[in-house]
């Protein structure tokens, strides 16, 4: 019988949205097929043992980890090697990264999160040449899924009348009824943490934004409208620049930043938390979105359509590169009850359709129509 290869060892350790999909969703796609045979190609076996029980799957470890360019180059080709000896034995591959080789005589699917590479080139030259570079290997494709309308619309902005599968991302609901009060109250003993904050959740990378959200704290603070803040993000390219920040404002007392956390205790400062704030200036999608849902908490939101889309306009939303019109739409929320009843109402029922299993159904689909 033929296999179906996942290649995925460009996935690390660190939570990720690309991570959270490929567990929950492509663990279902499995065990929904267990007549099709499966090969998971990674690089740390850590982030794919949960699939060590599925008896439709084998493993393939890829020795060189992606953290430079040569490495990654010297990856590709490796898995080019085993998968173009095997391609007689080889159904489909599922690439989910750039760039890949395409593998003849099997049908190639290549998801894609987000275009952000293109989005942030500054240069027009260099988003001349990202842009042929995506072209290159999206026509290589056999099968485009993206991860929000929004994405699809900017892909054939891009490169033209795509043929594109838009299969959403996903959370697990369970996980959020699951978590215990008396672990919820530990968690805020052990990070001292406030009877009221708002909560804002990603890495520290320059596109979620949080330089403009801790100036609107501070543009708070300044109205007499003492909000505290709590950032939770593994380190990245704005790490240095937002502690430098709350030195310079003197906000060290309303805004703390928490890195390294597990998922349960990420759970637990959702459950804490008086209001959910989401200031990314670009997203692909945006899985905090559907945590804060099932975590039933109030939202306010950059005006990014992505963010339209999976809300359905039912949230309150600010100009993500205005720090005034951020503060203002926390406080319009914090202070308005009804407003919060019918977002947590809302979210309740709109968290549903994100579920695996309606998910999984469309990526059923696709593999079932190769």
């Amino acid at each position: 019988m033929k296999k179906n290869i996942l290649d995925v060892s460009t996935l690390n350790l660190y939570s990720s949205g690309a991570k959270q999909r490929f567990l929950s969703l492509y663990s279902e796609l499995i065990k929904s097929n267990k007549k099709k045979n499966f090969t998971i190609i990674y690089t740390s076996f850590e982030k794919v043992k949960i699939f060590l029980n599925y008896p439709n799957v084998t493993f393939k470890k890829n020795f060189i980890f992606q953290d430079s360019l040569f490495k990654k180059i010297l990856s590709i080709l490796n898995i080019f090697f085993y998968t173009k000896k095997n391609s007689k034995k080889i159904e489909s591959i599922e690439h989910f990264t750039l760039p890949f080789i395409k593998i003849s005589n099997c049908k190639n699917i290549f998801t894609i999160h987000d275009l952000r590479r293109i989005y942030f080139s500054n240069f027009f030259l260099k988003k001349i040449l990202l842009k042929y570079f995506f072209k290159f290997y999206i026509n290589k494709a056999d099968k485009i899924i993206v991860v929000s309308k929004a994405i699809k619309k900017e892909m054939q902005s891009y490169f033209g009348n795509l043929k594109i599968s838009v299969i959403y991302n996903t959370i697990n609901t369970q996980d959020y009824k699951k978590i215990k009060l008396k672990d919820i109250q530990m968690i805020k003993k052990k990070y001292n943490l406030n009877n009221k904050f708002i909560l804002a959740v990603g890495h520290l990378e320059k596109r979620k934004n949080y330089l403009r959200l801790i100036k609107s704290i501070n543009i708070l603070n300044k109205d007499k409208y003492n909000t505290k803040l709590i950032i939770i993000g593994q380190k990245a390219n704005e790490t240095i620049q937002i502690n430098k920040i709350i030195k310079k404002l003197k906000l060290s007392s309303n805004v703390k930043v928490f890195s390294n956390l597990t998922d349960y205790e990420v759970g637990c400062f959702y459950k804490l938390t008086s209001l959910f704030v989401f200031p990314s200036i670009y997203e692909g999608f945006g899985i905090p979105i559907l945590e804060a849902m099932a975590s039933n908490k109030p939202m306010v939101l950059s005006n990014l359509e992505v963010f339209k889309e999976i809300t359905e306009n039912n949230y309150t939303y600010f100009d993500p590169y205005d720090p005034l019109s951020i503060a203002n739409n926390i406080k319009f929320v914090l202070k308005n009850k009804d407003i919060q009843k019918k977002m947590i109402k809302y979210g309740k029922m709109r968290v549903k359709y994100f579920s695996v299993f309606n998910q999984k159904i469309k990526l059923n689909n696709l593999y079932n129509n190769l």
